[in-house]
């Protein structure tokens, strides 16, 4: 059995309510035989950390992050799940990409500190998490643990891959196994635009939002490992980019073309390592010695 507990992690400018909730659900297949999952709790009970858009239509709600965390062994990590949120059955969503005029970012911040956009490693030492022989395209034969980065247009599991999520051009690092960050490229005159990923297959169900209860479609799992982050670290992901979608359609290939541009950032909860709290009361019991 897994043990899933929904406390509070951070949220940035939502109201946290105080409520903790303990749920068992059947153990995922895969080298973990327990995790501990945390949830955001925010917006009236939601685990959604609820941004607007601009540009945002009737049909098209805004860019949303699911925050959880998850302990395999003796490891710790902060997982981000992404999505675009929709309103519509039809509604459907077929890439996620960078331009000069609206670059593209994912990356992340610790303690103020952006990773560089185009960097093949984490200049802050935040890195993505993945798993052994895994990188971010979806694959038959990835690892099924819950923490597993990848990106995605949809399917909310690693290993399927009927959606054919393909890379783009500027996407420097989207086949390479235990890729670190999403590093982005230029265009042929040197100009930053960021990574970017597609389905190639865009009559798939999965990229239509009437496929999910909650008519939401995952863009993205991003971790970072956060085994050893100390109470006053602070962790963040800068999401920015556009989306191509079709709304307000009456049929899976009807609708109306809109591309929004977004930039949004959200906060990452985590459990600090056993050690800072243990230096804390350290440092407390030599306080009261010296008194």
């Amino acid at each position: 059995m897994c043990s899933y507990v929904l406390p509070n992690p951070p949220c940035t400018s939502l109201r946290v309510f105080d409520e903790t909730k303990v749920v068992h659900v059947s153990a995922p297949e895969g080298p973990s035989p327990g995790v501990v999952m945390k949830i955001s709790n925010c917006v009236v009970g939601s685990i959604t950390l609820a941004t607007t858009v601009a540009g945002a239509n009737a049909a098209f709600l805004g860019i949303t992050g699911t925050n959880y965390q998850v302990v395999d062994g003796s490891r710790q990590f902060s997982v981000m799940d992404i999505y675009a949120d929709f309103n519509g059955n039809y509604d459907k969503l077929v890439n996620y990409y960078g331009t000069t005029a609206h670059t593209g970012f994912v990356r992340t911040s610790l303690n103020g500190a952006l990773n560089t956009g185009s960097s093949l490693l984490p200049s802050n030492g935040a890195a993505f998490a993945q798993a052994t022989g895994t990188g971010w395209m979806p694959s038959a034969s990835a690892a099924s643990n819950a923490w597993d980065s990848f990106v995605t247009i949809g399917a909310r599991t690693q290993d399927y891959t009927a959606s054919s999520i393909t890379a783009d051009p500027n996407f420097s690092n989207g086949n390479t196994v235990g890729a670190s960050t999403v590093a982005g490229g230029s265009n042929s005159v040197g100009a930053y635009q960021g990574a970017g990923w597609y389905t190639a297959a865009p009559l798939d169900t999965h990229d239509l939002a009437g496929t999910y209860t909650d008519k939401r479609i995952m863009l993205g799992r991003f971790s970072v490992e956060t085994t050893n982050m100390l109470t006053t670290d602070v962790l963040t992901i800068q999401f920015k980019g556009n989306v191509t979608m079709k709304v307000n359609g009456t049929s899976a290939g009807g609708g109306t073309t809109s591309q929004p541009f977004f930039d949004e950032t959200f906060t990452y909860g985590f459990v600090p390592a056993p050690g800072a709290f243990a230096l804390l009361g350290l440092a407390g019991l030599m306080g009261r010695r010296r008194r």
